[in-house]
């Protein structure tokens, strides 16, 4: 099921085949959609292949209609009630899970736009994250990363989908990119000294559709970066590149990173509408780099 995917979203398809192969399926997803077409169909396709674990082709088929009909008990998938996700959906689903499992040795539960979840849903939720029961599996899906508790997202396995209108960069500005990042982390705000053979002769900064994907590559490497300090899958793509310069994972906390990402994100949201470039590699620098100050030896 989940195969079908695996020529249109490679890097979450490595990811999710992986955990299920080696059977270690995270106890919280949180999925972000990146307005993917097909993103709701791929994360049903993964919630059938872990019910189908250890099962007959033929029971496979037999779920698979199940969960399509919305019979399948061991699945319960919430969605805001108008605009938002209640506490009362919340404490109802807790309620629910709390009981023993009448089929299968796992239940999972799907909140869609889980970022509508009003602050005491949120707080419910939290609660539910903290104290995860080994046979229940929590899938939150967002296309609103940004309007997320940052205490939610840390106790998630982050999986970003690549948008399907976004061409993928060249393996030249994925160099550059991490070459900069790299700098930025080891040398700090001494990266304004080589800025223009770092940034200005390769990137061609006036263009804001190639800064947005940029940026993007940068969230994912740091997304890998964070999964790989906390022991969770990450994609090929970056892999190589943490294993080389290991020591961005280890100057930095887990919280750190979030921030990083956080921070980037932000960044994003401005380049759709105006940006300075100037003033944008010199924020860059400064807040990701922080204070570090190695010399360039």
């Amino acid at each position: 099921m989940l195969d079908y995917y695996m020529d249109k979203q490679k890097e979450v398809y490595e990811i999710l085949h992986n955990e299920l192969i080696n059977d270690k399926i995270s106890h919280a997803y949180l999925f972000v959609v990146n307005n993917y077409s097909l993103a709701n169909e791929m994360i049903i396709s993964f919630v059938k292949d872990i019910v189908g674990q250890n099962r007959t082709d033929e029971e496979k088929k037999i779920i698979s209609k199940r969960i399509d009909d919305g019979n399948y008990s061991e699945i319960k998938i919430i969605e805001p009630d108008g605009m938002y996700i209640k506490k009362q959906q919340i404490i109802d689903l807790q309620q629910e899970f709390s009981r023993s499992s009448l089929e299968g040795d796992r239940k999972i539960y799907i909140i869609k736009d889980a970022d509508k979840m009003r602050t005491e849903a949120a707080n419910s939720m939290l609660k539910f994250l903290e104290e995860p029961e080994g046979n229940i599996i929590a899938i939150l899906v967002t296309n609103n990363y940004n309007n997320m508790l940052q205490t939610i997202i840390s106790r998630c396995q982050l999986i970003k989908f690549q948008d399907d209108t976004v061409e993928d960069i060249d393996n030249d500005n994925l160099d550059t990119i991490i070459e900069f990042l790299f700098n930025i982390e080891k040398y700090g705000n001494k990266t304004f000294l080589k800025i223009k053979e770092l940034w200005y002769d390769k990137i061609d900064s006036k263009n804001r559709d190639i800064l947005i994907l940029l940026v993007d590559m940068m969230i994912d490497f740091y997304y890998d970066v964070y999964k790989y300090k906390n022991e969770m899958v990450i994609s090929n793509k970056y892999s190589e590149y943490i294993e080389k310069i290991d020591f961005i994972r280890d100057n930095n906390s887990s919280e750190r990173i979030l921030e990083k990402i956080n921070y980037l994100l932000e960044v994003k949201d401005v380049i759709k509408f105006n940006v300075n470039i100037n003033l944008f590699i010199d924020n860059l620098i400064i807040n990701i780099g922080g204070s570090n100050e190695s010399s360039w030896c």
